[in-house]
């Protein structure tokens, strides 16, 4: 497996493969912001979103790759604001349905903070659905829960769910 952070033009060769991670992972019931029907439309305009934050300089697009395929990928959202300068917001964690369990989601993270550090980051945070795959990943890779925000979310199926907030301090 390799990791890497990929630029706006490598992002813009991996759209099929993004799109369609995304779209798995939101037909699977992650709650990572959108509601079935979703399609490959609505996916490419999503990450056609973030392409422009990759470009702007304000979030890494972290993927991981196996045999030249991408398998997974997370973001990291950079707080631009000058008292926000040691922080950083991780977003969607996904991973190809036919690589999970397989340490990716593991990887990427551990990636993530190291990418966090190089970029003088001290505090990360996130938000997950709560009783997940992610919630459990999280707290064996030592985030700490600051909260829960019941009803927060509807998953893809229009069900009513609860977000759990963590952060996680940096050792230098």
């Amino acid at each position: 497996m390799r990791i890497a952070v990929i630029d706006e033009t490598e992002a813009t060769a991996q759209l099929g493969a993004l799109a369609e991670i995304l779209m798995q992972t939101i037909e699977d019931g992650a709650l990572v912001g959108f509601v079935l029907p979703f399609g490959a439309e609505q996916a490419q305009a999503y990450w056609q979103g973030i392409f422009d934050s990759l470009a702007d300089g304000e979030r890494l697009l972290i993927c991981a790759y196996v045999d030249d395929t991408l398998v997974g990928t997370v973001q990291l959202y950079l707080s631009p604001e000058p008292n926000a300068l040691h922080r950083a917001e991780v977003y969607k964690l996904l991973v190809h349905r036919g690589f999970q369990r397989q340490g990716i989601g593991s990887a990427l993270m551990a990636f993530i903070e190291d990418e966090a550090r190089k970029r003088n980051r001290s505090l990360l945070l996130l938000d997950t659905a709560e009783g997940g795959a992610s919630e459990r990943l999280y707290r064996r890779m030592n985030w700490r829960e600051v909260g829960v925000v019941p009803h927060h979310f509807v998953d893809p199926f229009g069900k009513p769910r609860a977000s759990i907030y963590f952060m996680k301090h940096l050792a230098p």
